[in-house]
């Protein structure tokens, strides 16, 4: 053998080599999985739904719930999750009266979430859902508090809909950018009152959340369909929203993307390479898997949780909570169910909190251990299994 014909040789062999180096680091990094820890099982609240959890500056755990009554609550926990504090009240419900026609209308709050900004202070959104149509307008508003969720500021509406359910606005999720900016996304009917579709909007904040832009961006936009429920992530370059999509007859899990530098101006429609499927393995068309919640831990993986049918009855009412995980924001690996739910009880608008070290929190509004829907909590470690 020539001299040149050994070295090209040595050069493909090198070059395979390498390849199935990067396979096996793939391979081993895609690895993983969450075990859930049985005896950490807590119920935060008797009775509640949509509960938003986050570890704040002081180290504690808060969070926000609705009551089921109208308003939304806040506890705080100082010992990982075991206790509770009493509730606070952070939002309550309130009576509206047209003065034009005398209508009554119970403008109940919904969907709450929070950030802490790092001057310490915390930012509330949530929802205002009037119960009676064309008296008071669908609301995203928030609110601020200055002692780590103790009290609670005046209210602040930031975007106002239509006074109906059929145009409303939902689901508000806040996003801190790596240059202080907060961006607040949410899902919008407001834009499409001759039809029955959806975008995700987003507003932004350069001075802490106390103004907000007059510009609405639309974020993304499936024509004909309802894109809902965003909740935001960032690696320090680009955003990653998780969405829950209904382009194949039910909602699936999406992952919508941008740069940070490009910030939306031009919006992820149905067919842009910026919205992809957030599942690895596809589930099938038929099955509801609705409500996705993404996180990214501090050691940089990706946790995404969402409710389903999947294995259980058609109706999307008793759904389940299930976990996925990636290393990257795609290719969700290992669903799990953090609870045990029966086919007959529910687990529905779920959330998930980074608690540090490979360690997450589940959260739910479930009945699956009472005939009360509560909010329960369970501890998660992350595994990743390096053969």
């Amino acid at each position: 053998m020539s001299y040149f014909r050994q070295i090209a040789c040595f050069v493909v062999v090198l070059f395979l080599f390498s390849c199935a180096g990067e396979n096996l680091i793939t391979a081993q990094t895609r690895n993983l999985s969450i075990a859930w820890q049985q005896n950490t099982l807590v119920c935060i609240a008797e009775e509640g739904g949509y509960p938003r959890m986050k570890r704040i500056n002081d180290g504690s755990l808060l969070v926000a719930y609705e009551n089921r009554k109208g308003d939304v609550l806040i506890k705080k926990s100082i010992d990982e999750g075991v206790t509770w504090s009493n509730p606070v009240t952070a939002f309550t419900g309130f009576d509206v009266t047209d003065k034009e026609n005398g209508r009554s209308v119970k403008v109940n709050i919904a969907n709450p979430e929070f950030i802490q900004l790092p001057d310490n202070d915390i930012l509330m959104a949530c929802n205002f859902r009037p119960n009676t149509d064309e008296v008071y307008p669908f609301s995203i508003v928030i609110k601020r508090s200055r002692d780590n969720g103790k009290s609670w500021g005046e209210e602040q509406i930031v975007y106002r809909a239509a006074p109906r359910f059929v145009d409303g606005c939902w689901e508000p999720s806040f996003l801190l950018l790596p240059d202080g900016r907060i961006q607040l996304y949410f899902a919008n009917e407001n834009p499409y009152r001759q039809s029955n579709e959806q975008e995700i909007s987003m507003i932004e904040s350069d001075d802490n959340g106390l103004t907000w832009s007059s510009e609405i961006k639309t974020v993304s936009f499936r024509a004909g369909f309802r894109d809902g429920m965003p909740v935001p992530v960032t690696d320090g370059k680009d955003i990653y929203v998780a969405i829950e999509d209904n382009g194949n007859e039910q909602f699936k899990p999406f992952i919508i993307k941008n740069s940070i530098k490009d910030n939306w101006n031009e919006p992820v429609l149905a067919h842009s390479s910026n919205r992809y499927s957030a599942l690895k393995e596809p589930l099938p068309s038929s099955v509801y898997a609705g409500a996705p919640y993404l996180i990214r831990t501090n050691e940089g993986f990706y946790v995404l949780s969402f409710q389903t049918t999947e294995n259980r009855t058609s109706n999307w009412k008793l759904s389940t909570m299930k976990v996925a995980i990636s290393d990257k924001p795609s290719d969700f690996i290992s669903p799990s169910q953090p609870f045990s739910v029966p086919l007959n009880k529910e687990a529905k608008w779920n959330s998930l909190c980074d608690l540090g070290n490979r360690e997450i929190a589940a959260v739910s509004s479930t009945n699956f251990g009472s005939d009360k829907i509560g909010i329960w909590m369970i501890k998660g470690e992350i595994m990743k299994d390096e053969n």
